[in-house]
């Protein structure tokens, strides 16, 4: 006797849930009840497919709607907007950590967290102290540095694995887990380091006082004074200051923007490129950027950086979308 299972329009017929009853009586006990749950299967599903474009609209208008939610505050509110986007892009990531067990990450970000609020302390300090400009530069100058080489190295490591390089010294996924992993680290502390030093750079700007974002400045730049550090660029401070100040830092070069105001060369290059300033921290004059591009790796970490930007999508706003529409899903009944 033939197979039924081996017959075309048998097969198509159990897909459909319609066996008829004589093909039913010839079924055993087994693919009776394996049958029955195939119809419970199909009656649960049914109707799905046109759920399932229901729920692709609703995916794509939410990523649309929530990309011009997120301009728009960005535009009219960004301090509030830089604060919530800066605790989310700080917890989440441990959320998910400490979820799924990535000790290795939470190591990295107990350390920079350390390191990292120990800076933030001295930035915040009121009197601030004459070397805490430069600490606070210099910190995030490392840290930006730093999370681009090993961001760098990763990304050549994936691309050494597409190209079959990787096959040629090691076998296995591990130069691929390395790569993917270096390029995480490296664009997410990247991202981290560049939203703190703006929240830092706005705190000592407004400590020292040389600086207010909506008005005139809160108090005189006599001559010869840094209005980043508020230390003399040099001895000859005029005959206003008593007693004379000298310059704490004698072996740091000075420059002069556009506005004829002056500052050391460090304290202006980690306002201007680390703070991504493009005014004069005193008069708010436009500063050209170029003229402190002194070589070609400033210019690509100036690209780097617009790479941050779309990590901090895809780490901070993107779950938070996929979260919403989420629950409208479980609002509307949809799975």
């Amino acid at each position: 006797m033939e197979n039924p299972h081996q017959d075309p329009n048998y097969n198509e017929a159990w897909h459909r849930g319609q066996l008829s009853p004589e093909q039913l009586a010839g079924l055993d006990t087994e693919h009776l009840e394996r049958y029955k749950l195939h119809q419970e299967y199909l009656e649960e599903h049914k109707g799905h497919d046109s759920r399932h474009e229901l729920m692709a609209f609703i995916l794509l208008f939410a990523l649309f709607a929530f990309q011009f939610l997120i301009l728009y505050w960005k535009k009219k509110h960004f301090s509030s907007f830089q604060l919530v986007s800066l605790v989310c892009l700080y917890t989440f990531p441990v959320l998910f950590g400490i979820y799924d067990g990535w000790y290795r990450f939470l190591t990295v970000w107990t350390i920079f967290s350390a390191l990292n609020g120990f800076v933030i302390h001295k930035a915040t300090r009121k009197p601030l102290e004459a070397m805490t400009p430069r600490m606070v530069y210099k910190w995030y100058t490392v840290l930006h540095n730093t999370s681009f080489v090993i961001g760098l190295i990763g990304y050549f490591l994936i691309l050494a694995v597409f190209c079959g390089l990787a096959a040629l010294f090691t076998e296995g996924p591990g130069v691929m887990q390395t790569g993917i992993l270096m390029l995480s680290y490296g664009l997410y502390f990247g991202v981290l380091g560049r939203d703190f030093v703006e929240i830092c750079t706005d705190r000592m700007a407004a400590t020292i006082g040389y600086y207010s974002k909506d008005g005139l400045p809160q108090k005189h730049l006599s001559a010869h004074i840094c209005a980043v550090c508020g230390q003399p660029t040099s001895d000859d401070t005029g005959t206003l200051v008593d007693p004379p100040q000298r310059a704490v830092f004698a072996d740091d070069p000075v420059h002069q923007l556009a506005c004829q105001h002056v500052f050391h060369e460090k304290c202006i290059r980690g306002w201007c490129l680390i703070g991504k300033r493009d005014i004069c921290p005193y008069c708010k004059e436009k500063v050209d950027l170029k003229q402190f591009k002194k070589n070609p790796w400033d210019t690509q970490q100036q690209l780097y950086l617009n790479l941050l930007d779309g990590v901090r999508y895809l780490v901070v706003w993107q779950p938070i979308i996929f979260g919403a529409v989420q629950l409208f899903y479980y609002i509307l009944g949809l799975d």
